[in-house]
C-alpha cells in the first residue's frame, strides 16, 4: 500500500522532474541529438523489423517529440532501399563518425540519445552489438562518448546480451537503458516492440503530462514484455534494467524513488536536462546548478544511509530534500527564461 507520505514524495519528485524541460527551452537552453542505429538483422523478417521500428522512432523522435529532424540520425543495415531516411550503413566506423561529427556542434547543455535496435552477443569476455564488419563494444561507445563530458547521454540498447553494456558504460550524467540484465540473456528481446510503443503512443505518460521521459518509456516497455511472456505463458527470459546513478549495476526495479531512475526521469524527451556537471556562463544560474548539486550530495549520504534508519524518519527527511530540490530547480528555471 502507498502511504500519504510515499504519495507526497512521488509528487515532489515529479515536480523535480518537471522543472528541467519544456518544449520552448530545448531551443533555448540545449538540444537533443538522437541516433538511431539498426543492426544486423539475420533474416528477412528481422530486418523488416528493425527497419519499421526505426522509422517509427525517427517519425516519433521528430514530429511527435519535437525533436529538429537535422538531429536525428538513422543509421541502417541497408540503406540503399531507403536512402531519404537511412543516412548511412550501420558500421562501426560510420557509429563512431556520426559521434563525432555531432560532438563538434554540440553544445554543452546539449543531450545525446542513442538507440540500438538489433542483435546483440558477447565474446572475449565483452558484449557486442552486431553490425556489418566489426561489431560494436562498449569500449567503442567509451572512445566515441569521450567528446562529451558536459552533455546528457542515454543508451538504450534494446537487443539480447545487451546487459553487458550497462558495466562498461555507467557513469555520472549517463543513463544506461538495456533489454537484458546480463550479457548472458542471448534470446532475441520482444523489449524494443515496446519501447517503441512507448515512444509512438501516449501509453507511457503515466503523469499525464504530454510528455514522455526515458523513465515512463522504460517502465512502459518493461511491464509489457512482461506481460507479453505471461500472455503466451513463456518464462521470462529477457529482464529489461536502467542505470542512470553511475554505479555500473542496472536495476529492473528502477523508479521514481532511486536509486535508479530519478536522472532518467529529468530526461523528456525534447527538452532540456540540466545536470551537475553542466555549468552554465551566468554566475548566478551557476551558483544555483552548485546549490542544486549540494542538495543532490545531500540526497545521496541519506541514501547510504538508509538501511541503518528509522522508515518513517527516512522519507521524512528524503521528502524535505525533494521539496527543497523542486524548489532550486524552479529558481533555476526561472532565471533560464523558462517561467516560474
Amino acid at each position: 500500500m502507498i502511504t500519504r507520505r510515499a504519495l507526497r514524495i512521488c509528487v515532489a519528485i515529479l515536480a523535480v522532474a518537471s522543472t528541467f524541460s519544456t518544449p520552448r527551452e530545448a531551443d533555448a537552453q540545449g538540444r537533443t541529438h538522437a541516433v538511431i542505429v539498426v543492426g544486423l538483422g539475420g533474416t528477412q523478417e528481422y530486418r523488416t523489423r528493425f527497419h519499421t521500428q526505426a522509422l517509427a522512432l525517427k517519425a516519433a523522435l521528430t514530429v511527435r517529440h519535437g525533436i529538429p529532424a537535422e538531429n536525428v540520425t538513422y543509421l541502417g543495415e541497408k540503406p540503399a532501399e531507403a536512402p531519404d531516411v537511412i543516412a548511412a550503413k550501420s558500421t562501426r566506423a560510420n557509429v563512431l563518425q556520426t559521434l563525432g561529427e555531432i560532438s563538434q556542434r554540440a553544445q554543452p547543455m546539449d543531450r545525446l540519445l542513442v538507440i540500438l535496435i538489433g542483435h546483440g552477443t558477447s565474446a572475449r569476455n565483452e558484449a557486442q552489438f552486431n553490425l556489418s564488419g566489426p561489431d560494436l563494444t562498449p569500449t567503442d561507445f567509451q572512445t566515441g562518448l569521450i567528446a562529451f563530458p558536459t552533455q546528457t547521454l542515454a543508451l538504450v540498447h534494446t537487443g539480447s546480451a545487451s546487459g553487458g553494456f550497462v558495466a562498461p558504460l555507467s557513469g555520472p550524467n549517463r543513463i544506461i537503458i538495456t533489454a537484458t540484465k546480463t550479457e548472458r540473456e542471448r534470446n532475441a528481446t520482444e523489449f524494443p516492440q515496446f519501447f517503441v510503443e512507448a515512444m509512438t503512443t501516449d501509453e507511457a505518460d503515466l503523469d499525464k503530462d504530454e510528455r514522455t521521459s526515458l523513465l515512463e518509456a522504460f517502465l512502459y516497455a518493461r511491464a509489457e514484455t512482461e506481460r507479453y511472456y505471461l500472455e503466451v505463458n513463456e518464462l521470462l527470459p529477457e529482464h529489461a534494467v536502467l542505470d542512470d546513478n553511475g554505479d555500473g549495476e542496472g536495476t529492473h526495479e528502477a523508479g521514481l524513488s532511486g536509486p535508479d531512475g530519478p536522472l532518467a526521469a529529468t530526461f523528456q524527451l525534447g527538452g532540456v536536462s540540466g545536470t551537475a556537471s553542466q555549468v552554465p556562463d551566468d554566475p548566478a544560474l551557476a551558483q544555483l546548478y552548485e546549490e542544486r548539486t549540494e542538495i543532490q550530495e545531500r540526497m545521496d549520504e541519506l541514501r547510504e544511509v538508509r538501511d541503518a534508519m528509522d522508515e518513517e524518519m527516512y522519507l521524512g527527511q528524503l521528502e524535505e530534500l525533494l521539496v527543497e530540490l523542486a524548489l532550486k530547480n524552479r529558481e533555476i528555471r526561472a532565471l533560464e527564461g523558462g517561467g516560474a
